[in-house]
């Protein structure tokens, strides 16, 4: 079945070839499912890790003192929308 999204070449060891096409058979999938499916979960893990960082630097970050209550934020949004 032929398809438009975009192709993409790509060089690997023989092990690694290797590796994935015991995946690809084990799973009833083709190989280009198969590391189409490895490089989406790959991306999807690296976002989750820079995000994890940013979060952290906001967390060494935080000053309690600074901190927008409840209370003013909640005064605060509707002072925003009485304003509309």
């Amino acid at each position: 079945m032929s398809t438009v999204l975009p192709r993409v070449q790509v060089a690997l060891e023989p092990s690694t070839y290797a590796i994935l096409e015991r995946v690809s058979r084990a799973e009833g999938a083709s190989l280009s499912h198969v590391v189409a499916s490895l490089v989406q979960t790959s991306l999807e893990l690296s976002e989750d890790l820079a995000l994890a960082q940013v979060g952290e630097a906001r967390l060494r970050s935080f000053r309690r003192d600074d901190a927008v209550t409840t209370a003013a934020l909640l005064a605060w949004n509707r002072k925003r929308h009485a304003k509309r």
